[in-house]
């Protein structure tokens, strides 16, 4: 049986349904007492099984649920730079102690455990691409938007711990901007998306030159599911991302295309808007060679390809 924290978030959901349609049983839990909608579709599958769980709370973190699971997916998780800007303590403390905790019962009951790290670890590294075991570089911890990174990092840190002293078998996995159908629009290609969908000329932040990755979650879910059929992946660290670098331009560009829109961008100086506590990073780009040497994984979807679904997915869902 798999266990999945956060299953009721944007990748979670999608895990749940590429693990259900290998007839996989799993318990997925999140926050809420009932099914999120997210997960609702899943509701009659006689294989899947929801429980409400804080996983940052070490009372209602029940061993019922972990000691009943052979493995593990850890993917609750504050996500987005409007979270940790917004609350850098919470963040910390829910990232961390969720962690933690989960860590904690996979070593009690020998869980495997596979957990998801974020390609923010690197901070502004401008030596591209980077590997797993590329420096990380940030900066001033007067800069909220590092809170987020810092503590995805000891939260590896503490995983890497228990694999080498009690041999508890874990992975994880950097995640490089991932989008697609289920994201909340506070990421910028659902953001771009809706605006554009709603007549609202897209944002961009600064010049738009600064550069991502842009990974399809379907790309991603893939990539999960062979870390779990994987022996070698057992205390290893994956980049999971696309090597197509580019510009938040080029990007907006592409979802003005798929909607079919002749609006113009707006762009945003993001020192006026977010303050002195934010910080931007210029560039981000995985090297991926070891997910392919060891997985056989290599991200398949386009961008073009991942944004027209994805556009395509929000006009049937504009709520």
């Amino acid at each position: 049986m798999i266990g999945i924290t956060g299953a009721g978030g944007f990748i979670g959901s999608h895990l749940v349904a590429a693990l259900l349609s290998r007839n996989e049983e799993v318990i997925a839990t999140d926050l809420s007492e009932s099914v999120p909608m997210n997960l609702r579709d899943f509701s009659s599958n006689p294989m899947f099984h929801y429980s409400a769980c804080d996983v940052g709370s070490s009372v209602s973190a029940p061993k019922a649920f972990l000691s009943s699971t052979n493995v593990i997916y850890h993917l609750a998780s504050t996500v987005g730079v409007d979270q940790y800007i917004n609350d850098p303590l919470g963040t910390i403390d829910n990232i961390v102690t969720g962690t933690r905790n989960v860590l904690e019962y996979c070593i009690e009951f020998n869980v495997r455990l596979i957990s998801m790290s974020t390609s923010e670890i690197y901070g502004k590294n401008k030596e591209v691409p980077w590997s797993e075991t590329s420096d990380r570089v940030l900066g001033d911890p007067s800069i909220d938007r590092w809170s987020y990174s810092t503590s995805k990092s000891l939260c590896e840190h503490l995983i890497n711990a228990a694999h080498r002293k009690h041999k508890l078998p874990t992975t994880i996995i950097r995640p490089f901007n991932v989008y697609g159908p289920r994201q909340r629009p506070s990421f910028v290609i659902p953001a771009t998306i809706q605006r554009i969908l709603n007549g609202q000329p897209p944002l961009v932040y600064d010049d738009g030159e600064q550069t991502r990755c842009f990974t399809y979650v379907g790309d991603l879910t893939k990539g999960l599911v062979l870390s779990l059929d994987s022996e070698s992946a057992i205390g290893q660290t994956f980049n999971l991302g696309s090597e197509r670098e580019s510009t938040i331009n080029e990007v907006v560009e592409i979802a003005l295309r798929a909607c079919g829109s002749t609006l113009r961008p707006i762009h945003l100086d993001t020192a006026k808007e977010f303050g002195s506590h934010y910080e931007d990073i210029g560039r981000r780009v995985p090297d991926a060679s070891k997910a392919l040497r060891i997985l056989g994984w290599k991200a398949e979807t386009t961008l073009e390809e991942g944004i027209t679904r994805t556009v395509e997915w929000m006009k049937l869902h504009p709520a």
